[in-house]
């Protein structure tokens, strides 16, 4: 099949698309065109899967991703915990680490969306291939995948707030001078007059901050 002819089935669906989307609720049209990338993603990601599981298995045990991605990610998680109980730095080291590793998926998710948008469209504008040549199966399908994984690491940043507050839990202990042992409450040392008790119960949506004075050790 001749470039022309593909060119002109591309504008055939593209023009009756458009008329058949004003027949549509907008509900409809929505989920019909998140319901299109995520197919045309997922196909592009299946044709392409040894490509990108030779990239997957590579990404997280590089040196850049140990050394910046997650060390900034795990210092944005220890800014925001503090930020947001009050809890000391030195008290939070597990729940640190913890966020960090919560933040760095949505991020590596963008940072690796966003630079093959960019190598993606320095090819298309100016021919240049940036990195290693590697055959690629329906190239055309590959800004859908980008945009899927651009989605999932947006849709993945909103859930991060809360992950990181739950987070703290792995630095909290039952039994301590914060307090009374009690069901369904742990102990968090906030600073040297005060501590955190956490009412937590994940079964049943329960997760209370509230301070309680510290007594000495």
């Amino acid at each position: 099949m001749s470039i022309e002819i593909k060119n002109m089935i591309k504008a055939a669906v593209l023009i009756f698309a458009v008329w058949l989307a004003q027949f549509l609720e907008h509900e409809t049209l929505t989920a019909l065109i998140f319901t299109a990338v995520l197919s045309c993603g997922a196909y592009f990601a299946f044709r392409n899967r040894k490509n990108i599981s030779a990239f997957a298995k590579k990404w997280p045990s590089s040196l850049a991703y140990t050394a910046i991605v997650f060390y900034i990610c795990k210092i944005v998680a220890e800014k925001t915990i503090n930020a947001t109980t009050g809890i000391e730095v030195e008290n939070i080291r597990y729940a640190s680490t913890i966020g960090g590793f919560i933040l760095s998926v949505p991020v590596s998710l963008l940072l690796i969306s966003m630079c093959m948008l960019v190598c993606w469209q320095v090819k298309e504008l100016f021919g240049v291939r940036i990195g290693a040549s590697v055959e690629e199966h329906v190239p055309g399908l590959k800004i859908f995948f980008i945009g899927t994984l651009m989605g999932a690491g947006m849709l993945a940043s909103s859930q991060v707030d809360p992950l990181i507050r739950y987070a703290v839990l792995a630095d909290a202990s039952k039994v301590t001078t914060c307090g009374p042992v009690e069901n369904d409450v742990v102990y968090i040392r906030k600073n040297p007059d005060t501590c955190s008790r956490i009412h937590v119960n994940l079964f049943k949506g329960i997760y209370d901050f509230s301070d309680v004075p510290a007594k000495s050790n």
